[in-house]
């Protein structure tokens, strides 16, 4: 009994022994959300500072975080971007940055612990993963992630005195990372 245990250890401990880390390509990235205003129109932003760490084992995610400056939001209107900064909205200033954890990569999903505001939330992406492909100049293994997912940004705290017919609580969060191995 105590091999078999022990067998079964090394195998979960070896698991993620393959797994390489993976530097994101900025130029080739982003971090993008699209609310619905007055319930008609869509309204698409971005972020554009983030940083993020990605692990991958050859066909699988097996370590995905990232973060993004919360100041630094564009939705391509600086009166809204400062808007969206201020206290009823993200308020950047006592909170300047939002997280991603992944907690389980699962038969094309990310679950994730999201961060906005202090207040964490599990969330879930639909995830295609592209690649690996040698890059043509570098030789290094290329992959691409494509994340969906949509929130409740009442649920962190967001806007919480906004209306839904202003704006809408859902929140549709699009992530497109580029990576190449270490």
């Amino acid at each position: 009994m105590r091999v078999f245990a022990a067998t079964l250890a090394a195998v979960f401990c070896l698991g993620g022994v393959n797994a390489a880390p993976y530097t994101i390509d900025p130029t080739h990235s982003s971090v993008g959300f699209e609310v619905k205003h007055l319930m008609v129109s869509k309204v698409k932003g971005n972020f554009k500072k983030f940083s993020g760490e990605v692990e991958f084992d050859g066909k699988k995610l097996t370590k995905l975080s990232g973060e993004v400056k919360i100041a630094d939001i564009n939705t391509d209107n600086n009166a809204r971007d400062k808007h969206l900064n201020d206290a009823d909205f993200f308020d950047a200033k006592k909170f300047p940055n939002a997280t991603l954890t992944m907690t389980k990569f699962e038969k094309g999903k990310v679950y994730a612990d999201l961060k906005i505001r202090d207040v964490v939330k599990n969330v879930v992406f639909n995830a295609e993963i592209g690649g690996p492909i040698k890059h043509p100049k570098t030789g290094k293994d290329v992959i691409s992630i494509s994340l969906r997912g949509e929130i409740n940004r009442k649920d962190f705290k967001v806007g919480e005195d906004t209306a839904d017919n202003s704006v809408s609580e859902k929140v549709i969060i699009e992530i497109e990372l580029e990576a190449s191995a270490k």
